[in-house]
C-alpha cells in the first residue's frame, strides 16, 4: 500500500487485466473431481422419532421437539456465501468454502456438523449441553466427541484448531476473528436453558467422517427435562439420532463448481467507536454492534470490488460514522475519511450504511433518558466504524 494514489491506481489496472485473463484461463481447464459427503436420515428410527422431507430427524415428547439436520458443505456455504468463496483463504469455520485441494482435486470436509432444535412447549424449561453430544461411527470403537469454542472448554475446540492453523501475518489473524465470531453466533450454546413457549438452535460439531464411514448415530446425553427448585437437574434422557452417509462422485466443470474466489475483502481495521451509549445497554455495545456491521461487510466489499477491478479506486481505510436510535434505525451517515480514491465506493457505503438496522435498544427509551415522556428520538448512539478494503491476492 505504499506510493502515490496515481501510482497505485496504475498498477491495479494492470492487476485488473491479469485477474481478467486469469479468469479466462480458469474456464480452460475442462474438469476436476467433484465429490461430496451427505448425511441421511436412517430408514430405521426407534419409536418417538420422525423423518421430514427436508431430511431432519425429529424427536417428539408431547409438546417437547428436538430437530436433528444433518448439515452438508454446500448448505454450509450457502448460509456464508462470501465467506465460502474466498478460495484458499475462505473463513467458513465449518467449511474449506471453495477451495479446491489440489491433492486430491476436489474440496476436503471440513467437520461434520449437525443443526439442533429444541421447541419447547411442554416443560417448564429444558437444557441441552451441546458439549455433552457424542457422535458413534460404525468403525469399531469410534466415538467422536463435539467441539467446544474456546480453548479449554473441551478436549477439541474451535479456538485450538484455528490457532494451530494461523500464520503470523496480519491477514491471518483477521481471518481467525472472523471464523471465531461466526462459530461464537452460530454454535449451539452451552448452559442455554429453553423456557416453556420458546424456540432454540444452534450447531453441534465434530471431526470430519473417515472415508470407510457409512453409518452413524447422534447422542445427545443426559438432555435435562425436569428441574429442582434449586436449579438442580432432576429427569435426563438420551436422544439418539441415526444416519447414513452416502458419497456422491462425480466429475463436473470447474468453472461451475463454485464461485471464483473473491479478489478483494472489506474488514474492520479497529474496534468501532461507540458514543452516547447508556451504561447497561449491551444492545448498543460496541461488540454487539460491530459484531451486527460483520454481516454487512460482503455487501460493502461488492461497492469496493467493481471499482477496483476496473482500476477506478485504490486499497485503503474509510472512516464512517453514523447514528442508531433506539428503534434501530440509522441517520446522519456521513464518510469521515476515504484512501480508496473512487467517489463512486463513498456514495455506495453510504447508501448502504443508511439502509442498516440493528434492532431496538435493551432497555425502555424513559429510562435510559429519565423522561416518563421520552420517544425513540431521545436516545441517539453516534458509531465510527473503521473499515479497511484490501486485495486478497497481493503479496
Amino acid at each position: 500500500m505504499a506510493g502515490s494514489p496515481g501510482r497505485r491506481l496504475g498498477m491495479w489496472r494492470l492487476a485488473a487485466l491479469a485477474a481478467s485473463l486469469a479468469a479466462g484461463c480458469a474456464l480452460l481447464q475442462v474438469a476436476a473431481h467433484d465429490r461430496a459427503s451427505v448425511l441421511v436420515p436412517a430408514a430405521v428410527q426407534a419409536s418417538g422419532y420422525a423423518v421430514s422431507d427436508d431430511g431432519a430427524v425429529t424427536y417428539r415428547q408431547g409438546g417437547l421437539e428436538v430437530i436433528v439436520e444433518p448439515m452438508s458443505d454446500a448448505a454450509l456455504n450457502r448460509l456464508f456465501p462470501h465467506e465460502s468463496s474466498l478460495g484458499e483463504y475462505s473463513i467458513n469455520p465449518y467449511t474449506f468454502g471453495n477451495y479446491v485441494d489440489p491433492e486430491v482435486g476436489y474440496v476436503r470436509n471440513r467437520f461434520t456438523v449437525f443443526r439442533v432444535t429444541v421447541r419447547n412447549d411442554e416443560y417448564a424449561k429444558v437444557e441441552l449441553d451441546p458439549l455433552r453430544a457424542v457422535l458413534t461411527t460404525d468403525r469399531r470403537g469410534e466415538l467422536l466427541t463435539a467441539y467446544g469454542i474456546l480453548a479449554g472448554a473441551a478436549p477439541r475446540t474451535f479456538e485450538g484448531y484455528y490457532r494451530a492453523r494461523r500464520g503470523p501475518s496480519g491477514n491471518e489473524y483477521y481471518r481467525f476473528n472472523m471464523r471465531m465470531g461466526i462459530v461464537r453466533s452460530n454454535n449451539y450454546g452451552v448452559g442455554k436453558k429453553v423456557f416453556k413457549g420458546e424456540r432454540y438452535g444452534g450447531f453441534v460439531v465434530f471431526d470430519p467422517l473417515d472415508e470407510a464411514v457409512r453409518r452413524v448415530r447422534l447422542t445427545l446425553r443426559d438432555f435435562v427435562v425436569k428441574f429442582s427448585a434449586f436449579d438442580v437437574p432432576l429427569e435426563t434422557v438420551d436422544l439418539v439420532f441415526g444416519f447414513e452417509r452416502r458419497l456422491v462422485d462425480g466429475v463436473q466443470a470447474l468453472a461451475s463448481a463454485a464461485p471464483p474466489p473473491a479478489r478483494t475483502l472489506a474488514r474492520l481495521r479497529a474496534p468501532s467507536v461507540v458514543t452516547g451509549n447508556a451504561t447497561g445497554d449491551l444492545s448498543r455495545d460496541q461488540g454487539t454492534l460491530d459484531e451486527r456491521i460483520g454481516t454487512h461487510l460482503a455487501a460493502l466489499n461488492e461497492c469496493f470490488a467493481a471499482e477496483y477491478l476496473a482500476g477506478r479506486a485504490a486499497e485503503g481505510a474509510v472512516d464512517v460514522r453514523f447514528a442508531i436510535d433506539a428503534e434501530g434505525a440509522v441517520s446522519g451517515a456521513e464518510l469521515l475519511r476515504s484512501q480508496v480514491v473512487s467517489e463512486a465506493v463513498g456514495r455506495c457505503l453510504l447508501d448502504q450504511v443508511r439502509q442498516w438496522t440493528f434492532g431496538a435498544t435493551d432497555i425502555p427509551v424513559a429510562l435510559l433518558v429519565d423522561d416518563p415522556q421520552a420517544d425513540a428520538d431521545a436516545y441517539t448512539v453516534s458509531v465510527t466504524v473503521h473499515l479497511e478494503f484490501v486485495d486478497m491476492q497481493a503479496p
